[in-house]
């Protein structure tokens, strides 16, 4: 089954009119499952999350004007309150800190990551993706954005959420993210948001420009980012908040979960997590099959992302039955990127299930 797609054109704000529209339901739905997970998961009722989203109004004004023009879009085209939408877009640092705080053995994750330089595809070609997994009652679609300027992005994004993750954009550049935590988070920070980022990554030209979005400004909390450039290579980029790791191929290949590699390159330290070894899983499997089956093509890329060693906790991530259903993670698109041909394969759901679909920027 195919996953919506919907092309938006114009600013940032007709963008986000557009995307309010045509999305009304949807947002509705992710404002009603957003405010009952931090609800039930995080602790934090409807009053006091809307209270936090509000003291980010004003800074998130100052530091990305123009991304808060499309959350206005959004909130115009979908008649909701501003508040709702910013909360959509502000939710990793709201929810990713406070499970970590609070509940890191009761939290969610997901996501695993992988970068393949040219020389070991089959076309030359820089190729890169994800799993991306995560709780299953997110609605999400597909989308093309065609900005003023000309440029193009084909991304991964939530309904009500500006931001692509993963995706690819016109001049040959693409991202993959994962999330993760450090006992340094703090949401209070108010420093440039996730999908701020991720927003300002797709919107970049280079390699080193994206990597700038990343660079330039301390953080607020933790998260995983893994770039390429079709004529640049690729790079991924463990970042806390004051401290950031970058992690160079080997043996032409990258690969990541939800877990630093090695805090202590960082000088930090991880929430205790019981379940991190499952993290550590996807993050080996992928390696070790990344590098069994080079050459590797987007058809070998397909089945690796099938793989269902360890499951339900496997790189094709299932619902396990041995946790609560707030617990529940599965993998909700998997994604292959090839950015040389601007070419996205995409699963609306698990892949094991659901057949890849092909969409490309060039069309």
């Amino acid at each position: 089954m195919k996953i919506s797609h919907i092309e938006f054109k114009g600013n940032i704000y007709e963008q986000g009119l557009v995307h309010g529209e045509a999305l009304r339901e949807s947002i509705e739905k992710n404002i009603d499952v957003y405010l009952h997970r931090f609800d039930n998961e995080a602790g934090i009722n409807q009053k006091e999350l809307l209270k936090r989203t509000k003291s980010y109004l004003e800074p998130f004004q100052k530091q990305c004007p123009e991304y808060m023009r499309g959350v206005e879009g959004v909130a115009k085209g979908s008649n909701k309150d501003i508040l709702n939408i910013l909360m959509l877009n502000l939710r990793y640092e709201l929810l990713y800190y406070e499970l970590g705080r609070k509940k890191q053995e009761d939290s969610v994750d997901g996501c695993t990551s992988f970068a393949i330089l040219p020389e070991s595809t089959d076309t030359q070609h820089l190729i890169m993706g994800q799993n991306w997994d995560w709780i299953p009652d997110v609605e999400c679609v597909l989308v093309t954005n065609t900005d003023p300027d000309g440029l193009k992005r084909l991304s991964f994004v939530e309904a009500g959420i500006l931001a692509g993750k993963p995706g690819i954009n016109s001049e040959g550049l693409g991202i993959a993210v994962n999330g993760m935590y450090s006992t340094s988070d703090d949401w209070s920070r108010f420093h440039k948001p996730f999908h701020v980022r991720c927003y300002e990554i797709l919107r970049s030209k280079s390699l080193n420009e994206a990597l700038n979005v990343l660079t330039d400004t301390p953080r607020s909390c933790t998260a995983n980012f893994l770039l390429g450039h079709t004529d640049q290579g690729a790079i991924d980029i463990e970042l806390a908040p004051e401290t950031m790791n970058i992690i160079n191929p080997v043996k032409d290949i990258l690969f990541h979960a939800n877990h630093f590699v090695d805090p202590e390159i960082l000088n930090i330290t991880e929430p205790p997590n019981p379940r991190r070894y499952l993290s550590e899983f996807r993050h080996k499997q992928m390696g070790s099959l990344l590098l069994k089956h080079k050459p590797l093509d987007v058809e070998k890329m397909k089945n690796i992302l099938c793989n269902h060693d360890n499951h339900p906790q496997s790189i094709c991530r299932h619902s396990d039955n041995s946790l609560p259903i707030s617990q529940q993670t599965t993998t909700r698109t998997s994604m292959i990127m090839d950015l040389k041909e601007k070419s996205i394969w995409y699963s609306n759901g698990n892949p094991c299930e659901n057949d890849f679909i092909e969409y490309s920027l060039n069309n």
